[in-house]
């Protein structure tokens, strides 16, 4: 059965971030975000012997479990691995532009055959999860509402009920993965229009939300919105968006919070790298300034995998920097 969730904070499923261990400390932080799993390619997602490591849940829930495929056996499949892991969604990726997505047949060059990301779609759909989408506006550098909005009225007819979009084009060719989330100029008019064009869909709207007062204006406008950068960067975010986005009570980030999170990740030094366990930390200290001195430590400590010293060292630097 199929339950009713709010996606109206999304974080984006990002490569390399949105781990098992990622989701976790969003949890922690967060009692109302949606949360998204990396993009898994279908095949990985069926035969990998590491599989555990890559989609365990954990009880992260509301969450999503992205995949990137377009084989239709390899989808019906991935929909019942959803299932079984306890996720609340299915999402189809049909936005990531890079070179290896594309050589797959998978991610943004799907949007040139929208009649197979129908039937894609319909092969992940069924009465026991929720089968969505995440897309672009289209392809190239120059936009095309026509497009777009052919591209998801075909999709419609599958029923679906839930559409991401990245408010910006993707460019297959000549730029990075990483440029293209910021050289194809964003275009929020173009996913208003197709809201209103197709009201029986929630659309959430992606690209250039970078701070959450940003974020809680654009619920005005839209059904949902979902971010990536802004919580990678600083996943401590998260504690003011229960308050500020839900209305609900704020998350005190105290030495218990940071203490649950070691806890958990602990005992998985023995077979995951530490540094994968604490990627979703990391950010926070690459990305303040002056902060050389904890830089250094963390690589060192890291080095000899001190995750007590780690643990501790992570405490002084968020009361010091008021992150809490």
């Amino acid at each position: 059965m199929k339950k009713e969730i709010s996606r109206k904070f999304c974080v984006a499923p990002m490569m390399g971030y949105t781990t098992p261990y990622a989701r976790k400390l969003y949890r922690i932080l967060s009692n109302k975000s949606f949360l998204f799993s990396e993009m898994i390619a279908t095949k990985s997602l069926i035969y990998s012997k590491n599989r555990e490591n890559i989609i365990d849940n954990d009880c992260n829930n509301p969450v999503a479990l992205q995949v990137g495929g377009s084989d239709i056996d390899e989808l019906i499949k991935a929909s019942q691995i959803a299932i079984d892991y306890n996720y609340d969604e299915i999402n189809l990726n049909v936005g990531c532009p890079s070179k290896a997505v594309q050589r797959g047949s998978f991610g943004a060059c799907l949007m040139n055959d929208k009649i197979l990301v129908k039937n894609c779609i319909d092969a992940l759909q069924n009465d026991k999860i929720e089968a969505t989408l995440k897309c672009r506006l289209g392809l190239g550098r120059e936009l095309n509402y026509e497009f777009f909005e052919e591209f998801i009225d075909e999709i419609s007819k599958t029923g679906i009920k839930v559409i991401y979009v990245h408010a910006r084009n993707a460019i297959l060719n000549g730029i990075s993965p990483q440029a293209n989330r910021s050289i194809p100029p964003l275009n929020y008019v173009f996913v208003k229009k197709i809201k209103n064009k197709f009201p029986n869909i929630t659309f959430i709207l992606n690209g250039g939300i970078d701070n959450l007062d940003k974020a809680e204006i654009l619920l005005g406008e839209f059904d949902g919105v979902m971010v990536g950068r802004l919580i990678k960067n600083n996943p401590f975010i998260l504690k003011e968006v229960d308050k500020k986005i839900f209305k609900e009570k704020n998350i005190l980030i105290d030495e218990s919070i940071i203490n649950n999170y070691f806890e958990y990740i602990k005992p998985k030094l023995d077979f995951e790298s530490i540094f994968r366990l604490l990627s979703p930390l990391l950010s926070i200290f690459f990305s303040v300034p002056n902060s050389k001195i904890y830089k250094s430590k963390i690589n060192d400590y890291m080095k000899d995998k001190k995750i007590n010293l780690i643990e501790d060292l992570l405490i002084k630097f968020v009361s010091e920097r008021n992150l809490s």
